[in-house]
């Protein structure tokens, strides 16, 4: 599973939308688009936070 679909997985897990999550995130709604959509990668610092917020929610990922 690529960033984009982890995204997407844990928004939909929350039920919220993009501009629901993108402020909860931290980040713009055109943000988790475009990750969503795997149009641009995140930063590394992103990248960790986006993990470290999904491990605090007690979300985990299905097994590829």
């Amino acid at each position: 599973m690529g960033f984009g679909e982890k995204v997407r997985y844990a928004r939909k897990q929350l039920g919220l939308t993009q501009t629901q999550f993108a402020k909860v995130l931290g980040v713009s709604f055109a943000t988790v688009n475009r990750w969503e959509n795997n149009q641009v990668n995140p930063s590394s610092l992103a990248q960790r936070a986006f993990e470290e917020f999904c491990e605090s929610s007690f979300i985990s990922f299905p097994a590829e």
